[in-house]
């Protein structure tokens, strides 16, 4: 069974004793005994190997990423005897998928991904970038194996990376693409391309102070976000601007509750084109006050007007009834 020397503090008591007699060594003693010894005999064995030749040199690295390679997949399968930070990182990289293309576009968002993993500080750099290495393959994979090897820190891996995949255009190039005209489309989440553009910033090392970043953003957000953060006071940080983001989200979150339960017609000058005339007593409109019957000013009836009244006479005249006397309604 192939183990690294940092993958024997991971073994059960029961598992390094098995361990010890497959390799002549003694397995008595405390686990700490036990461990000690089979690292030490590890330790000897990979040095041993690393002074046969420019051949064995190159292997050393294969060998550390196949036991760490192992290492994960165990890890992905127990989850018991772990220390809690390593099942934390664990489960961070899980969720990381895995880097197999050498584009600068895959090779950004896979680095500013894992970078963001390694800013909380649950390994050092060596255990970190030791636990990356099954994620990436070809080139990147020795790439990562000659830095583990020279102890090279994640500062000084991450620079090596951008001077050897990274050339001056390819850069400009990108900053051009990822940050200064990286517009943010309708719809896509306001948080997650704010956090991206400052990932892609900080990876790309873009020469811009935090507020300069910021006034970037504002500048690119989409023409409806901006709607919504109009009268906010401008932001000046990466903390005042996630503060105006959730002012902004609040806004559009009562702007969609408004137009679900407010009427569809169209209100001007506040008030309801639907219930205008009604109020107004319009006939025919259904829950509305009606006007009241039509009244002959003739003869006092309803259902008729003066003009169409059976009882004034059509004969040209004065508006004098047939008998002398006046007609009702036309004492003026």
């Amino acid at each position: 069974m192939s183990l690294s020397a940092s993958e024997v503090y991971h073994l059960t008591a029961d598992e390094l004793r098995q361990v010890c007699s497959e390799r002549g060594l003694d397995n008595r003693g405390p686990v700490r005994l036990l461990r000690q010894r089979l690292a030490d005999h590890i330790k000897g064995s990979i040095m041993g190997k690393s002074q046969d030749g420019d051949a064995t040199q190159a292997s050393v690295p294969n060998e550390v990423v196949q036991s760490e390679t192992d290492l994960n997949l165990e890890s992905c399968s127990h989850g018991g005897g772990r220390d809690s930070r390593n099942q934390v990182l664990g489960e961070l990289l899980r969720q990381v998928s895995p880097l197999r293309s050498e584009e600068p576009e895959a090779i950004l968002c896979f680095f500013a991904r894992v970078e963001e993993i390694y800013g909380l500080g649950l390994v050092d750099d060596t255990g970190f970038v030791t636990r990356i290495l099954p994620l990436v393959s070809g080139s990147l994979l020795r790439f990562l194996g000659e830095c583990l090897r020279e102890g090279s820190g994640w500062g000084e891996c991450k620079i090596r990376l951008l001077e050897e995949y990274f050339p001056h255009f390819v850069r400009e190039r990108l900053v051009r693409d990822l940050i200064v005209f990286n517009f943010q489309n309708e719809g896509q989440s306001l948080r997650e391309y704010i956090e991206w553009v400052f990932r892609a910033a900080n990876f790309l090392r873009y020469q811009a102070s935090e507020q300069e970043l910021v006034d970037r953003i504002l500048m690119n957000l989409h023409p409806s976000v901006l709607a919504h953060a109009a009268f906010l006071e401008r932001p000046r940080s990466r903390r005042e601007l996630l503060r105006v983001v959730g002012l902004v989200e609040e806004r559009a979150a009562v702007a969609r509750e408004r137009q679900r339960v407010e009427p569809t017609a169209p209100v001007v000058s506040g008030r309801d084109l639907s219930t205008r005339n009604v109020s107004r007593g319009t006939p025919g409109r259904s829950g509305g006050a009606t006007r009241a019957p039509l009244k002959c000013w003739s003869c006092g009836r309803s259902g008729h007007l003066r003009r169409d009244c059976p009882n004034v006479s059509r004969s040209p005249g004065n508006g004098q009834s047939p008998g002398g006397r006046q007609a009702p309604g036309r004492e003026f």
